[in-house]
């Protein structure tokens, strides 16, 4: 009890100072307790308290964040919030994932991606999805196949995507039959009235990501006038509705300055938000516009700026490419897939290729197809894991992979990137030029010389240590194209 009331008091010092006074965390915290006690053993408790010891000791604003989220989440949200995303992650895939590595040797799928429905009530400016076919949902039955594949292979956090998923009609089916599962929407907000967000609640394993561009000029610009205001209207009914949400951010090169200042992440904390993720713009699909991604010096100041909001904000941040450190590099193909509405299974959200579907194929099969181990082996592709992307960090191993497994484009257009000197070619000065950033960033002081990072739910870890086969497979592959890179210019030489 008295560790419990301590904790309690310790929790409320680090609320906003208009919540100080109004909030009593304690009737929270019993629940929580309660909770553990009655679904978990109590090794499984000590693993879970270990971790958020060692997320205190490395990160003090995870006890921040931590009260803001007990304050906030109502009954059903933190249930699940608990009970699915922490433990669910944690302990409750380890008997199929320990399965997974004991027949295919490594360690399985973690998370993934599926887009139910592409069908979209707005428009944005350099939209991925806005390439794929717009006219049809997928089939619930295969939906529910592909759920339970993923479940029995340990996944137990999924992301659905779009399209928008609150035009899908199966959605609030999914995540009530469902409901051991966590899912993130990613949404534009605009159908998040009062009736859908008190299912939303009721639910309590639905997690909307909100897509938000900047401020109110950013984001109408991008997304349509009067969207701004919707979001923010959405954000304070899903409050005041206790919801886990968040947003979700798209740096290019035209608001990618405004999205690395405190005031713009400060903005939506203030909002309510208990989570964010970073996608910088990526030139897909046919005639992109390569003048949108953010630069090579836009990147790295996003890094710089999400690397410290990590230990100074109340915030669960994710930046995709950013933090690849904290995850042992790319997961694409290895951790996680993406899985268009047609069912095609591309290795990642920003590769749109496939070799196979799921209407004829189980996730195992697909995991194990040649295009996604021929990925796997060049993961990591660098020793380096502020370079963790196929796509702008290293395009040669993408096009290596897509052409020398035959891999299809998942929409028309789609090939220009492995086959458009254009794109190829921006790509190419890319990699190159963010190269020497991240080089530099990876020896200084912040990731210790290239052995640590700080990755949330985690604290700071080793990466030599927590990823050891996959660093010894990042060294042969640095070892590999250095050899490569000195034979051609061998061979220039000699011509």
């Amino acid at each position: 009890m008295v560790e419990k009331e301590a904790l309690r008091s310790l929790m409320e010092q680090q609320l906003p100072e208009n919540w100080k006074g109004k909030v009593d965390l304690g009737p929270k915290l019993d629940t929580v307790i309660e909770l553990l006690d009655q679904q978990f053993s109590s090794d499984e408790r000590a693993l879970l308290g270990r971790g958020a010891v060692k997320n205190l000791n490395d990160n003090p604003m995870f006890l921040s964040w931590l009260a803001r989220t007990l304050a906030t989440l109502s009954g059903r949200p933190m249930e699940k919030l608990i009970t699915n995303l922490i433990m669910g992650t944690a302990v409750g895939r380890k008997a199929a994932s320990e399965r997974f590595k004991n027949l295919y040797g490594y360690a399985g799928p973690v998370t993934m991606v599926i887009n139910p429905t592409m069908r979209c009530n707005i428009r944005c400016t350099g939209c991925y999805s806005f390439h794929y076919k717009k006219s049809q949902d997928m089939e619930y039955d295969t939906l529910a196949k592909v759920l339970r594949e993923a479940r029995d292979i340990g996944i137990r956090f999924i992301t659905v995507s779009g399209g928008e998923p609150y035009l899908y009609p199966h959605l609030f089916r999914m995540a009530e039959e469902f409901s051991d599962l966590m899912f993130m929407t990613y949404t534009n907000s605009t159908l998040l009235d009062d009736a859908t967000i008190e299912r939303i609640a009721e639910a309590g394993n639905l997690m909307p990501a909100i897509s938000v561009e900047g401020f109110e000029k950013e984001t109408d610009e991008r997304r349509g006038e009067g969207v701004h205001q919707t979001v923010l209207d959405a954000m304070s009914r899903l409050q005041k509705a206790g919801v886990f949400f968040g947003f979700s951010a798209t740096p290019t090169s035209r608001n990618a300055d405004l999205m690395a200042t405190d005031p713009f992440v400060d903005y939506y904390i203030d909002r309510g938000a208990l989570f964010a993720w970073y996608f910088n713009y990526i030139p897909l699909g046919r005639n992109p516009d390569v003048s949108l991604m953010p630069t090579p010096e836009q990147r790295d100041r996003i890094r710089e700026a999400t690397y410290r909001w990590q230990m100074t904000k109340p915030l669960f941040l994710g930046d995709f490419w950013n933090h690849g450190a904290s995850v042992g590099g790319c997961l694409s193909a290895s951790r996680y897939c993406y899985i268009t509405v047609e069912g095609y299974v591309q290795p990642c959200t920003f590769v749109p290729f496939y070799t196979h579907r799921v209407q004829e194929n189980t996730l195992e099969e697909i995991f194990e197809s040649p295009f996604f181990k021929t990925i796997r082996d060049r993961q990591p592709y660098d020793s380096n894991l502020l370079r963790p992307c196929k796509v702008i960090d290293h395009p040669e191993d993408m096009r290596e992979a897509v052409h020398s497994c035959c891999a299809k484009p998942s929409y028309d257009g789609a090939d220009q990137i492995v086959n458009c000197d254009e794109v190829m070619g921006f790509l190419d000065k890319y990699s190159e030029a963010y190269g020497e950033l991240a080089d530099k960033a990876w020896s200084g002081p912040d990731y210790q010389s290239g052995r640590s990072c700080v990755a949330q739910f985690l604290g700071r870890i080793n990466v030599e240590n927590f990823f050891g086969d996959r660093m010894e497979n990042a060294h042969r592959n640095t070892n590999r194209k250095k050899a490569k890179k000195a034979a051609a210019n061998s061979d220039k030489n000699v011509a």
